[in-house]
């Protein structure tokens, strides 16, 4: 099934450990434009000038953000910022983090190259779609500097915890390093090198499948690159081009925690709430929830418990507006009822989740957002109050507060060949870029 092999892993030079806090970033569609500055400035070796460069209206072909970005990778490389391991082996991460209702957590995983192949040959499963947009700009990245700049986040079946196992003594271990991000997680890397446990793990995955929780375009961009580079038939030292670097944790592990991703919709013309409104009420019971004395924080707060509370159940939205002066909650009638505005290609046994139902009846028939008009308009958030504060202050239209969707109604659709909505799952929190780097031919 899977191919795992090991690689040798690109890192930060020792002497830098103590800075790693200002080198590192989240992945790079999760970093606002302000963010990206704040990281810019942070330091002048911050991982950000690769992720995410900046552009400019002078920019060309010959000099762009990618073309920058494969500059610098070469310069830092060249000057030992970057240094590579000698001897290849794979890395444990763990993440140490506080979920953001409450107390905290840990998921640890292994870090390495996975074979990449087309999808539908049951090794790598991909669960949601994705946007051309993003997958052109990280394509464009990945030719000009022939790295994998951020793990993929993968997940596999492990009900006996056999992998966790094999790497527990790994764990209590010195780290190689342990970092504080700035939303306060931990990061902890350790490196394995010992042919037998190396050998455990690589026997171990080679009988699993592995669905893609985080980084669908990224596995979409070395898809790409590996059959541009078989067209090309350019020799590439290592197969490089046929392994994509990904984070492989347990779909059972305790620590592993999906957060909903709401969608806040911009850019639509025309747009009436009273008669969208009326649209919806013919599927859903709509209930206003207004600010009580005078508290708006009481009605969100109101709707968000609503909401939790109705998870089971599925089928129920928040929904704040810009103008508006109340909140209000959407709850489905009949999940009978909406078929006919859901499209035949998705399998019956997935038309009644929370993403289906806001894509297609309430996106699709409610505003005529289909999936070539959604790119550029909807953003998402994991949290509700930085959503719901977007739409009240008017810097979106519209925004829609939803609950997570679960580990096995991701699986399902995965194992069923169908793909969700974008921005189906938030699997938080998000892996760094700049702690574990797989940058091409990098043997010593």
């Amino acid at each position: 099934m899977a191919l795992l092999r090991p690689f040798h892993i690109t890192h930060y030079r020792q002497d830098l450990n103590a800075e790693l806090d200002k080198l590192i970033t989240p992945p790079y569609d999760v970093i606002s434009s302000e963010e990206q500055e704040s990281f810019y400035q942070s330091h002048p070796l911050n991982i950000i000038r690769l992720v995410l460069g900046k552009q400019y209206e002078t920019d060309s072909e010959t000099d762009d953000r990618y073309t920058r970005a494969a500059t610098t990778l070469r310069e830092w490389m060249e000057q030992g910022v970057l240094v590579s391991e000698k001897e290849p082996g794979l890395a444990v991460y763990q993440m140490q983090f506080q979920v953001p209702e409450g107390g905290f957590q840990t998921i640890d995983g292994i870090v390495g190259l996975v074979k990449v192949d087309d999808y539908g040959r049951g090794k790598v499963l991909p669960h949601e779609k994705t946007y051309e947009g993003p997958k052109e700009d990280q394509l464009r990245l990945l030719r000009a500097c022939r790295s994998n700049l951020t793990p993929i986040h993968g997940l596999f079946d492990d009900e006996s915890n056999v992998m966790v196992q094999v790497y527990r003594s790994v764990l209590k271990e010195e780290p190689r390093y342990e970092i504080r991000d700035a939303d306060g997680s931990i990061h902890r890397v350790w490196m394995i090198k010992d042919e037998a446990v190396l050998s455990r793990i690589i026997d171990f995955m080679a009988g699993k499948s592995i669905f893609i929780a985080d980084g669908h375009h990224r596995y979409e961009t070395a898809r790409a690159f590996k059959a541009e580079m078989e067209r090309s038939q350019e020799p590439v030292p290592g197969r490089d081009h046929e392994f994509v670097m990904m984070y492989l944790t347990a779909m059972n592990h305790p620590g592993l925690t999906i957060l909903p991703a709401h969608r806040m919709v911009k850019g639509l013309e025309d747009f009436d709430l009273t008669k969208t409104l009326e649209r919806l009420s013919a599927s859903f019971e709509i209930e206003e929830l207004c600010a009580w004395n005078g508290d708006k924080g009481e009605a969100s707060r109101k709707m968000l418990e609503r909401l939790k509370a109705g998870a089971a159940e599925g089928g129920r939205f928040g929904l704040a507006a810009h103008g508006d002066e109340c909140l209000r909650l959407l709850k489905l009638k009949d999940s009978a009822s909406i078929d006919e505005f859901i499209s035949p290609e998705i399998p019956s046994s997935l038309r009644d989740l929370d993403v289906t139902i806001l894509g297609e009846l309430i996106l699709g028939h409610g505003f005529g957002l289909d999936k070539a008009s959604c790119e550029g308009r909807i953003e998402y958030s994991p949290l509700a109050q930085e959503a719901l504060k977007k739409a009240l202050g008017g810097k979106v239209q519209l925004s829609f507060i939803l609950n997570p969707t679960r580990v096995d109604q991701m699986r399902a659709a995965a194992e069923l060949g169908h793909k969700l909505p974008h921005k189906s799952t938030y699997f938080y929190p998000k892996l760094s870029s700049g702690l574990i780097l797989n940058v091409f031919d990098t043997k010593q």
